[in-house]
C-alpha cells in the first residue's frame, strides 16, 4: 500500500475567477471540490502546497499569465519544482484562457509541451501533447470552448463599453457623475448628483498654489504641511513632493475631468485619455493661478541626469519607522558628494530621525555577503527551520563550553574529570553537527528550484565585472519582501518572500558609523565595509 502511495501521480489545482465578487459567491468552493474529488477518484496525490489561484483576475487580456499564478505554474514546470507526468487540474479550459482562439489554444499547447495533462473537470476530458497532436476532436473541442469564451468575453466587454460611453454622456449634460471617485478635496454628495467641497482641504489646495506662486520647491512644501501637522488625504501618513506636484498638475482643481479609458498595447496595460469634460467638478483654485503655476513648471529646465541606479529600490525600509528608505546625493555639480540612503519620512520631515546610510557601504556588503545567502536559504517550513535554528544555537552553547574545558585542564594540567567532561562535550557536538547536516539536506529538498535558481542568478549577476544595478535590484526583487537598513547596529535584513517571518542578517557597517545627521561631517571612509 505505502508503495502504491507513493508512485501517485501528482495533481495541481488552478482555480481563476475575474472578479472579486465571485469569491463572495460559488465559484471559490465549486471550482475547489471539483479538483479534490477528481483527484480522490483517479488516485492522484492533490498537492496542497502549490496551489495555484487568480482571484479577481482577467483570462481575457492574459493577466493570469503574464503576471497572474497561471504563469507561476508555468515557471514552476521550467524549473523543475513540478514534474513531467504531472496533472493540472482546471474547472474548464476557459480558466485558462479567454483570449482570441489561437492564443488560447497556444496557452494549452505550452503546458501540454512541458510534459503536463491539463484535465477540465467540468467535462473530465485529459488534455496531452499527444492527444493534441493525434486526436483532431481534442483540437476541436479547445478551439471551439476557447471561441465561445472569448465571445462571451468580448460581448461583455461591449455591454461595459456603451454602458460607460451612456454614464459620460449623461455626466456630460451635468445629469449625474461617471463615478463616485474624486479627488480628496472633494466628496460625493448625499443624493449622488455631483460634488461638494471639504472646505477644509480646499483652504490646504488654495495653500500649496500660492505658496508655489511665492516660489517655494514642493519638496520644501511638503516640509511644511508634515511640521504643521496638516493631515494628509486619502490613506496617505505623510505629504509628499509627489503628491505636491501630482496636485499642482490636476485639471479637477479647476474643475475638469479627463476620463480614460484602458487598453492593452504590446501586452502591457495603459490608460489613454479621453476627451476631458470640463465644469465636471466644482472648482477650488482660480483659472488664472492654475495657469500661471503650470507655466512656472513647464519653464523649470528638464534633468539631464541619468536614472539614479539604486540596488535596493523599492526594498529598502527604515528600521524605526518601516516607511521606505530613499536615496539622496549631498551636494550637486563637480562637489556632487557619494549617495545616501535616508527614511522618506524623515526626509519630508514627518517626524522619524533623519539618519544617512553611506550607499557605497551596503553595495559592498551585498557584494561580499551573496553567497552566503545561498548556502543559508531558510526552510519555507517553519518546523524544520525552527529546528536548524534551536541545534545552530546549542552547537553554539557546545562550543563555548568545549574552549572553557580545554583553558581549565591547560591551567589545572592532567584531569580525569575535566577530560572525561571534554570527551562528552566533543561527542554531543559531533551529533549536533549530524542532525544539522540531516536536517539542512532537508531543507534543501523543500526549497523549490525556481527558488535557489533565483539566488544563484543573484550570486552570478554580482559576480559580473560589470554590474548592472537595475538587474540585481530586479532578481533582489523576487526573492526579498523588504530589506532592513538598520544603521543603529550597521546590519542588513534581508526579509524572504518563500519563507514568511525569516531574514538573513549582513553586516554593512560599524555601528557607530551611521551616527550621522544631515549636514555632519562623514566619518572616515576606510573603517570596515563587512564583518
Amino acid at each position: 500500500m505505502n508503495d502504491l502511495t507513493t508512485t501517485k501521480p501528482k495533481a495541481y489545482s488552478y482555480i481563476r475567477f475575474s472578479t472579486p465578487e465571485q469569491e463572495r459567491g460559488d465559484s471559490l468552493r465549486r471550482q475547489t471540490e471539483a479538483a479534490v474529488r477528481y483527484a480522490a477518484l483517479h488516485r492522484l496525490e492533490l498537492d496542497d502546497k502549490l496551489t495555484f489561484r487568480d482571484l479577481g483576475v482577467s483570462a481575457f487580456t492574459g493577466a493570469n499569465e503574464e503576471t497572474g499564478r497561471l504563469g507561476e505554474f508555468l515557471a514552476a514546470v521550467h524549473h523543475g519544482d513540478i514534474q513531467r507526468g504531472s496533472y493540472l487540474l482546471v474547472e474548464s479550459l476557459d480558466r485558462l484562457s479567454r483570449q482570441k482562439p489561437r492564443k488560447a489554444v497556444k496557452v494549452l499547447e505550452r503546458i501540454c509541451e512541458a510534459g503536463i495533462t491539463v484535465v477540465t473537470l467540468d467535462d473530465g476530458r485529459q488534455y496531452t501533447e499527444e492527444t493534441l497532436d493525434e486526436d483532431p476532436l481534442a483540437l476541436m473541442v479547445a478551439l471551439l470552448v476557447a471561441s465561445r469564451a472569448h465571445e462571451e468575453s468580448a460581448k461583455k466587454g461591449r455591454r461595459v463599453a456603451a454602458a460607460w460611453a451612456n454614464k459620460r454622456d449623461k455626466a456630460q449634460a451635468g445629469n449625474k457623475p461617471l463615478t463616485a471617485l474624486c479627488p480628496g478635496w472633494l466628496r460625493l454628495n448625499a443624493d449622488h448628483t455631483g460634488f461638494d467641497v471639504i472646505p477644509e482641504r480646499a483652504d490646504i489646495v488654495r495653500r500649496v498654489f500660492a505658496l508655489t506662486l511665492d516660489g517655494v520647491g514642493q519638496h520644501s512644501i511638503a516640509q511644511r504641511l508634515n511640521r504643521d501637522g496638516v493631515p494628509v488625504f486619502g490613506r496617505g501618513k505623510m505629504w509628499q513632493r509627489s503628491y505636491v506636484n501630482k496636485m499642482l498638475a490636476d485639471h479637477a482643481v479647476i474643475g475638469n475631468f479627463t476620463p480614460h479609458r484602458a487598453e492593452r498595447v504590446n501586452g502591457r496595460k495603459v490608460r489613454i485619455p479621453t476627451e476631458t469634460i470640463e465644469g465636471y467638478f466644482p472648482a477650488v483654485v482660480e483659472r488664472e493661478a492654475f495657469e500661471r503655476v503650470a507655466s512656472m513648471i513647464s519653464a523649470r529646465p528638464a534633468s539631464t541626469r541619468a536614472p539614479v541606479a539604486n540596488i535596493l529600490a523599492g526594498l529598502a525600509r527604515c528600521p524605526q519607522c518601516d516607511a521606505s528608505m530613499t536615496r539622496i546625493n549631498k551636494g550637486s555639480g563637480t562637489k556632487q558628494g557619494r549617495p545616501y540612503l535616508v527614511c522618506s519620512r524623515a526626509k519630508v520631515g514627518a517626524g522619524c530621525d533623519y539618519k544617512q546610510v553611506r550607499m557605497e557601504n551596503v553595495e559592498h556588503a551585498i557584494f561580499y555577503h551573496v553567497e552566503e545567502l545561498l548556502g543559508g536559504l531558510p526552510s519555507p517550513h517553519e518546523g524544520l527551520q525552527s529546528k536548524w535554528e534551536i541545534l545552530l544555537d546549542h552547537r553554539g552553547v557546545i562550543h563555548e563550553e568545549i574552549e572553557r574545558l580545554v583553558e581549565a585542564i591547560a591551567r589545572a594540567g592532567h584531569s580525569r574529570a575535566l577530560l572525561s567532561r571534554l570527551r562528552r562535550m566533543e561527542h554531543e557536538r559531533d551529533e549536533i553537527g549530524k542532525k544539522l547536516e540531516e536536517i539542512e539536506e532537508l531543507i534543501a529538498d523543500s526549497l523549490t528550484n525556481r527558488v535557489q535558481n533565483t539566488v544563484k542568478e543573484l550570486v552570478s549577476r554580482t559576480q559580473d565585472e560589470e554590474r548592472d544595478v537595475a538587474k540585481i535590484n530586479a532578481t533582489m526583487r523576487q526573492l526579498f519582501s523588504k530589506v532592513v537598513v538598520d544603521y543603529r547596529e550597521g546590519q542588513l535584513w534581508f526579509h524572504w518572500k518563500h519563507a514568511e517571518g525569516e531574514q538573513t542578517g549582513v553586516v554593512y557597517a560599524m555601528p557607530q558609523e551611521t551616527e550621522l545627521n544631515e549636514g555632519h561631517a562623514a566619518p572616515n571612509p576606510k573603517l570596515p565595509n563587512a564583518a
